[in-house]
């Protein structure tokens, strides 16, 4: 009796291991259905303080290396947008919710602050932390299929161009297993975000389980020739 009631709680418990396995894996086969998904394993862990570090190298537009640094990205705290902030003309205050308002505020780089949200298991949004930026944010879709665009969003008045710009996030790849950096190789979503009005790109690299793990941005010389400017390369991260 004692034996066969062992052997029935190592079988209960191999089920239950089994199938946390597969929902904790946001690209297990077994994981919906075969689709990619977030499951309990977020693909981007937000909570306030979790904290990556990268390393940035800085190349001027002959592939010279002009400089080296790093920089911690932090989440400080949850933050609500205003919404006596937002302009009505963006997207019309009815259509928000107070869930939709909640952000983790971020900060980077010399101190500067964004705020990150994973509105539903598809969508990542960046925004700037000012509240009258609200609805100009960067949207990465992790369900989306290869090649799918996100509309354009207007950006303000271009630093390059000095006028009016706006940007979009492009699904290049996510599965693969060829890349490799300081923190090894993993499957990884790579997004590109681009301009309307100039040839200028970014690459992001996102890894399942722990977030944002390279950026590379490109930049087109006065020849007609896109470089690689710049190199943002996670090399450590502490989560809660």
């Amino acid at each position: 009796m004692k034996n066969t009631v062992l052997w029935s709680l190592i079988l209960l418990a191999t089920v239950l291991f089994g199938s946390c396995a597969e929902n904790l894996d946001p690209l297990s086969p077994g994981s919906m259905n075969g689709e990619y998904a977030l499951g309990l394993k977020s693909l981007v862990p937000l909570a306030v303080g979790n904290s990556w570090t990268y390393n940035v190298t800085v190349y001027d537009t002959s592939g010279t290396q002009r400089n080296q640094f790093a920089y911690t990205l932090s989440v400080r705290d949850t933050v609500t947008a205003d919404t006596s902030k937002i302009p009505l003309s963006s997207a019309g205050r009815k259509s928000l919710t107070r869930g939709a308002l909640v952000w983790y505020l971020l900060q980077g780089e010399s101190g500067a602050t964004t705020c990150w949200q994973v509105d539903s298991l598809e969508n990542l949004r960046i925004r700037k932390s000012d509240d009258t930026r609200f609805f100009e944010q960067s949207a990465f879709n992790f369900r989306a299929l290869i090649g799918d665009v996100t509309p354009s969003r207007y950006i303000g008045i271009d630093s390059v161009l000095g006028k009016a710009d706006s940007v979009r996030s492009t699904l290049v790849s996510k599965g693969a297993d060829t890349l490799r950096t300081t923190l090894g190789s993993a499957p990884y979503f790579q997004y590109r975000e681009s301009y309307a009005l100039r040839a200028d790109y970014t690459n992001y690299y996102f890894k399942p389980g722990f977030g944002l793990f390279l950026v590379e941005k490109y930049q087109r010389t006065p020849g007609g020739k896109t470089v690689r400017v710049r190199r943002d390369e996670l090399t450590s991260y502490y989560f809660k």
